[in-house]
């Protein structure tokens, strides 16, 4: 095993509630009220566009291109508020210690943050000294083909710990050994599944990554 690419949220912070903080907050700016804490599931997993419509249609609102595009603009302006707050506390439980164990056995590593915020969230969590990739916005097609060319790893030799189907499905057609980290029935089809980041230790990836590559 070689490399591991790893989902910013969920898997290294909550940033569900952050972008769901920040769109509080475009409510406020955009129309003098917020949006009230029991919606924070149903944004749960959400794209910023979907997430967008989300806010439209409870206020009964619409968009043309360019005020959606002003808009998050503006909900962006907001959450990079949101995280320059975070600090070690926003950590999930269990991933420093993953991380580190990790690095220690010379896996390189990645971070998924399709936003474009993963620099920063990296930095503001003392995390950067062990990360050796961080994806961008730039590639949103295809991010773990992107993070495989960069960390300059094999598909072949990667993992991949993801927290949505998407990016299950995503990382699994760039050919990774999966790890799904949450809802079983979301992940169902991931290599190996576990309910929460605490659970993982660095023996475990490895022998899920020498399973799915013994016949191979």
């Amino acid at each position: 095993m070689q490399g591991a690419i790893l989902n910013v949220n969920g898997i290294i912070t909550d940033l569900d509630r952050r972008q769901f903080a920040a769109w509080q907050q475009v409510a406020m700016y955009e129309y003098g009220m917020g949006l009230p804490g029991k919606l924070a599931g149903d944004f749960k997993g959400l794209s910023r566009p979907a997430a967008l419509d989300r806010v439209l249609a409870h206020f009964n609102d619409t968009a043309d291109e360019d005020r959606r595009q002003e808009l998050l603009e503006t909900q962006d302006r907001f959450y990079g508020q949101v995280l320059a707050k975070l600090d070690e506390d926003d950590l999930v439980p269990g991933i420093k210690r993953l991380l580190v164990a990790l690095y220690d056995h010379y896996v390189k590593l990645a971070i998924n943050d399709p936003v474009g915020h993963g620099d920063e969230i990296a930095k503001r969590l003392k995390l950067d000294e062990y990360i050796d990739v961080v994806g961008t916005a730039d590639d949103p097609a295809a991010p773990y083909q992107a993070l495989l060319a960069q960390m300059d790893v094999p598909a072949t030799g990667c993992i991949a710990l993801v927290t949505n189907q998407a990016d299950l499905q995503s990382a699994a057609a760039a050919r990774l050994t999966t790890i799904g980290v949450g809802d079983a029935d979301q992940l169902a089809a991931a290599d190996y599944q576990v309910r929460q980041v605490g659970d993982l230790r660095y023996q475990m990836i490895e022998k899920v990554w020498e399973d799915t590559h013994e016949d191979k």
